[in-house]
């Protein structure tokens, strides 16, 4: 993405959606991540709308730990596009889950296929496990 505004804005806007409050099941409201965080709302309002295209290391890093995913989910990085990959084939494991399957067979793929599987989940288990979310 050339603007890194909306760059910035489509990734908290992707983590809001994906990453929903547990309780409600529906997107945080911004008074939460606000205040869980730190931000100010007009602060966050600016990173969402896409005017804040730097909003600084340490509001970067405080939207990381509330959503409970890497720093590096904001980098604009061929590092930071794997971790988003990541997080998307996380977050499409879990609807899986929801909608009621709980394994996902590796039938018909490659050897190399199920490993990135396997490595995937595996990355994310500890991730999780390092993450040190706070819920609200």
């Amino acid at each position: 993405m050339a603007d890194p505004g909306a760059a910035l804005a489509e990734r908290l806007a992707w983590l809001r959606e994906s990453f929903p409050s547990p309780e409600t099941g529906k997107p945080y409201d911004v008074k939460t991540i606000a205040a869980a965080t730190g931000m100010s709302i007009s602060q966050l309002y600016k990173i969402l709308s896409g005017e804040s295209p730097n909003p600084g290391w340490q509001h970067l890093k405080a939207l990381a730990a509330f959503f409970g995913v890497p720093l590096d989910t904001f980098d604009n990085s061929e590092h930071g596009e794997k971790i988003r990959a990541q997080l998307a084939t996380l977050v499409e494991l879990r609807a899986l889950k929801e909608e009621g399957v709980e394994s996902v067979s590796l039938r018909g793929l490659t050897v190399a296929q199920a490993d990135r599987i396997r490595g995937v989940v595996e990355d994310l288990r500890r991730s999780n496990n390092t993450a040190g979310r706070d819920e609200p």
